[in-house]
């Protein structure tokens, strides 16, 4: 039994870093092997936390209770029955799972419980009670939340949730008498659902924060719009884009809610239009396509803010100056809960050094590692390295389902001897076969010098395709290199979730480099390069020239950076041809670059923080959505290029500098009072209060309702 990982007697250099805190709890547990999968409940309930080898375990049902741990192989171990959550348990974590089910037991609340990287699973509670969990990487999955009779679920966080042909993708379901409130879902996939999508009624609040949907009831199985809700309470929906190209198209949403705010709606239906029912509160701020329709009379508030025009229209009528103050309430409640608390920043901890300066000087005199390295992969497909450190003189070869795992960031780390060859090489052939939906496997190591880390260029790729779908990128350390991962002109990186990756020390971070002759308007190509729907979790980009480098060609499609900082770079991220791009509950500072986000038409920032940062302004954007920020810095946000700006619930120190149209609702200016209007409109640079009344400046999407 593998109780302990052991430096690697034959090269005992001395590791003194320590791994990332869940790198810890991952290799702190019991390793239980495939061998004695029926005594996984034992082991659970013996050593608290396990941890599994990769492959199919068998077994009988499992349950988990307070305290307890199981993660699968950073691969994702398939579990072949249920997992059952105990009903009052906390602290559960369930990590890297492809279980049939997983089942929250009713009774007392489960709490304060982490559901991450699971797969291909469904997640059911019916009458249950959850309050302050987090699922995180839902991965091919559909939820079940059925509290209509008893139970309720109350302040849980779902990052990245993904289902794709699934019908219902999500049920969730209240009651009147425990209700269900303060759910944030921020970035959302729907993914050709084969029928009805969404099933959500009777929760007294709800957001849904940077979603794209594709092609629902795409088999005709179902008669509801995308986005189905009854007898619901506040609801936000904010960052929206997608399409419905399929032969059956329904509306986009039929929402009934005593509050309703959208905020950058940029999805389409082909289909009728959208349908708001009777009593609801509307708040339309920014959008495009179908228009919406009510039910019958529209309700008392029906605000219209830039949809499908430059124009302001309250309950129909068109407004270009102060509207009464009688409405001053009635908007304040549906801007602004009171009982909303702000998600907490995340920690984040000092990345280890796992290689020390004197090694490092050192390193051209060391033993090259590589075909030690080669060697297992050719042998097992996902090479499992020991504690230590592998210099190496030429690149690992990677190809289809194949990788590099190692014993932690902190306790693992290839080296490349000289600075002049990519360290990891993806190297498929597509000369014959296109390869979609294909999957690389890198894990726990840090990745020094070389002049990449990790670099993609497969042979062939002018006559076929390669894709990249649903690939391991977890607890990795890129340091000290020209580009740190590089995506050099295949076709696609789709779907996948890069998981405390951190670069340091690098040119740049990740570099997505298109064909510079492609042209979207005579169709794709297979070396045209796309990013579409990567979310970018917890990691920490340090000290780098540019943090992202995402030039496109072909417009790139919901990429999110969540909880993630940015820390002493010239510029954090750069984009082009960017449709939805989300950043979430961030930080930046220290920058010291022309800008630190630029270079595109549009972007959405919810929750984020910037301060000490020295550029000259803030972002280089044409169209920017900020919801819940803050910016303490004295540098403008915007400057010589003119800007649309849609702004709500955000504190800024600085000035706008050259917004040129938008709205501004809700926000504190503290160098500019005139801005601080709850609602004001900016027109050909020109400021126009639309609603008297002190903004609050305090976020409301990303938060929890105490």
């Amino acid at each position: 039994m593998d109780e302990k990982p052991v430096p690697d007697p034959q090269h005992p250099e001395v590791i003194e870093a320590e791994n990332l805190p869940e790198e810890k709890l991952y290799f702190d547990s019991y390793l239980l092997p495939l061998e004695d999968a029926y005594k996984l409940q034992e082991a659970l309930d013996t050593y608290g936390s396990v941890r599994l080898e990769k492959g199919t375990y068998p077994g009988t049902e499992i349950t988990l209770k307070t305290g307890q741990r199981l993660f699968g192989h950073p691969s994702v171990t398939k579990y072949n029955n249920t997992i059952t959550i105990k009903a009052g348990s906390s602290n559960v974590r369930v990590q890297n799972m492809y279980p049939q089910k997983i089942v929250f037991e009713s009774g007392s609340t489960i709490k304060n419980s982490t559901f991450k990287s699971i797969r291909n699973t469904r997640l059911n509670c019916d009458n249950c009670i959850l309050e302050d969990n987090t699922f995180i990487n839902l991965d091919d999955c559909s939820l079940r939340f059925d509290c209509s009779v008893s139970g309720y679920f109350r302040n849980n966080k779902f990052i990245k949730l993904r289902s794709h042909a699934l019908s219902n993708q999500t049920i969730m379901k209240g009651n009147s008498i425990t209700p269900s409130y303060g759910n944030v879902v921020l970035w959302r996939n729907y993914l050709i659902p084969s029928g009805n999508a969404t099933d959500f009624s009777n929760l007294e609040s709800f957001t849904l924060v940077g979603f794209d949907a594709e092609s629902w009831n795409y088999n005709n199985q179902g008669n509801k719009p995308l986005l189905y809700m009854r007898e619901m309470g506040d609801v936000k929906l904010g960052s929206m884009s997608g399409l419905n190209h399929g032969k059956s198209p329904t509306p986009v949403f039929d929402i009934e809610a005593e509050n309703l705010i959208m905020f950058g709606k940029d999805i389409y239906s082909k289909s009728s239009d959208d349908i708001v029912r009777s009593g609801t509160n509307m708040m339309m701020i920014s959008g495009k396509h179908e228009d919406y329709v009510y039910e019958s009379s529209p309700s008392s508030i029906d605000f219209k803010a830039y949809f499908n025009s430059k124009d302001l229209y309250l309950n129909e009528n068109k407004i270009d100056t102060e509207i009464a103050s009688n409405y001053t309430d009635q908007i304040r409640n549906n801007l602004v809960d009171k009982r909303a608390v702000p998600w907490e920043k995340p920690f984040f901890p000092n990345l280890p050094k796992t290689v020390s300066d004197e090694a490092l000087a050192l390193r051209g005199s060391k033993t090259d590692r590589s075909s030690e390295i080669q060697e297992l992969i050719e042998k097992n497909d996902i090479a499992q390295l020991k504690e230590g450190v592998y210099y190496i003189s030429k690149p690992i070869v990677i190809k289809r389902n194949q990788g590099i795992i190692g014993m932690g960031s902190g306790k693992t780390a290839i080296v490349g001897i000289t600075d002049d060859f990519p360290l990891i090489f993806a190297q498929d052939d597509v000369s014959h076969k296109s390869l979609t939906s294909s999957k690389y496997f890198l894990a726990h190591m840090t990745l020094q010098g070389g002049n990449t880390g990790f670099y993609v260029n497969p042979i062939g790729k002018e006559n076929h395709l390669l894709q990249l779908t649903s690939c391991t990128f977890k607890n990795l350390i890129f340091r000290d290199q020209k580009k740190g991962i590089h995506f050099d002109k295949f076709y696609g990186v789709d779907n996948n979730f890069f998981d405390q990756i951190s670069f340091v020390d690098c040119e740049i971070g990740l570099f997505q480099e298109p064909d510079p002759t492609f042209d979207m308007s005579k169709g794709e190509t297979t070396t045209m390069m796309y990013m579409d729907k990567n979310v970018f979790y917890n990691c920490q980009i340090i000290r780098c020239g540019v943090g992202f480098s995402m030039l496109s060609k072909r417009p790139n499609n919901l990429n999110a950076w969540i909880d993630s900082s940015f820390d002493g770079n010239g510029i954090s991220v750069d984009l082009e041809n960017q449709i939805n791009a989300i950043f979430a509950n961030s930080i930046f500072k220290n920058h010291t670059g022309d800008y630190i986000i630029g270079k595109e038409k549009s972007a959405s920032f919810y929750g984020c923080k910037f301060y000490n940062n020295s550029s000259t302004k803030i972002f280089e954007l044409r169209k920017t959505y900020i919801e819940g920020s803050s910016f303490e810095d004295n540098s403008p946000l915007f400057l010589n290029l003119s800007s649309e700006v849609f702004m709500l619930n955000t504190e800024v120190n600085g000035g706008l500098g050259t917004m040129s149209d938008g709205l501004l609702m809700n926000n504190v200016f503290k160098n500019n009072t005139s801005l601080s209007n709850l609602i004001v409109e900016m027109r050909d640079e020109k400021i126009i209060q639309i609603l008297s009344g002190t903004g609050t400046g305090k976020p409301q999407f990303l938060v929890k309702l105490k």
